[in-house]
């Protein structure tokens, strides 16, 4: 199988979070031309946390996406430079003002590689214990909230956590070799 030949791109939209860029392509066993578009953004982070008692470290928000309000694992976006797990320390904070005493790198995937060149990297943060006050940026409202293993599989079951990418995380961390719910069903 060959690749699709990059023939020209413009970029068509940007701001402070993305870009997307048209590109026109070429298949060479096909003989098909074809323009595509291409989401340019940050690598993110997401962050599962387990406190002493083994509940889960878990935020609130409202996404405007969905005008729902959302309950996620806490993360956000690796700035131009960052080490992405000094990323996921500094969200983790920033978000819950927990912090833990080990951090793991569970894994790191292509968030959709159809029209996203990006990645995300998921971290497990165990023993967190809240050190601070959040530190939200101007635009987060975030309320954080502590739920038991038996809880948030119930959540992924019952709709009530529905984001795909903190239903990834949690079972990347339930397949890992930290889970300590091996009794608990993830789906």
């Amino acid at each position: 199988m060959k690749k699709w030949e990059v023939r020209g791109a413009k970029k068509v939209f940007e701001n402070r979070m993305f870009s997307v860029t048209t590109k026109n392509c070429f298949h060479p066993e096909k003989n098909v031309s074809w323009d595509f578009n291409v989401v340019d953004t940050f690598d993110w982070v997401n962050v599962i946390g387990l406190t002493p008692d083994n509940r889960f470290v878990l935020v609130r928000q409202h996404r405007l996406g969905t005008d729902e309000l959302s309950i996620e694992t806490p993360g956000g976006v690796v700035e131009p430079g960052e080490d992405p797990e000094t990323c996921a320390l500094r969200e983790f904070r920033e978000e819950t003002g927990f912090e833990g005493t080990s951090v793991h790198l569970l894994k790191k995937i292509k968030v959709n590689p159809a029209i996203m060149g990006n990645s995300i990297s998921f971290y497990f943060i165990d023993e967190c214990v809240r050190k601070t006050s959040q530190k939200l940026d101007e635009a987060e409202d975030i309320e954080v909230l502590l739920v038991d293993a038996e809880r948030v599989t119930e959540m992924i079951r019952d709709g009530s956590i529905d984001h795909s990418i903190v239903i990834t995380g949690l079972g990347l961390y339930f397949l890992s070799g930290h889970n300590r719910f091996k009794n608990i069903h993830f789906l």
